[in-house]
């Protein structure tokens, strides 16, 4: 079983958060809750211009994050979760990550423009973490029910 990291130790290599804003959402306004919800600079995050089935427009938007900035956000939003999110979390995590070990969370992106941190399948906010990985074989997934302080 893994332990948890000591100090400034961080867990993951990088992270990418990114949500789909619709022609009817303000792009504006998305932006600035993202930032303020996880912290980050609005400098980091760009669009990416999209074209939607009958050709409306649709803004992708991303930001890609460095390892400590990646187990800060990790922090921030384990910390913001209600208790009960975090018991679906710790009860489904194994459904959220991926072969490589990547970790997909997905935020209620209204939620987050209300200023709260909850999670959703529907209209999200996804946050990809991605662990440290070695250049060992990998022979198991990480425990993230260890490295990720979701309780008993």
């Amino acid at each position: 079983m893994a332990s948890k990291p000591e100090g400034d130790i961080n867990i993951f290599s990088g992270a990418e958060i990114s949500c789909i804003v619709h022609a009817t959402e303000d792009e504006n306004i998305v932006l600035k809750f993202a930032s303020e919800a996880f912290s980050i600079s609005k400098d980091r995050f760009y669009f990416r211009r999209l074209e939607g089935h009958w050709g409306n427009s649709i803004s992708y938007l991303i930001a890609e994050l460095d390892g400590r900035e990646a187990s800060t956000v990790a922090a921030k939003i384990i910390k913001s979760l209600s208790p009960l999110d975090k018991n679906n979390l710790k009860e489904s995590i194994r459904n959220l990550v991926d072969q490589k070990g990547n970790i997909y969370l997905r935020i209620d992106k209204q939620g987050l423009c209300r200023g709260r941190i909850n999670l959703s399948e529907y209209d999200s906010v996804r946050v990809k973490l991605r662990p440290i990985r070695t250049f060992r074989k990998i022979t198991s997934l990480p425990d993230y029910k260890v490295i990720l302080p979701l309780g008993e």
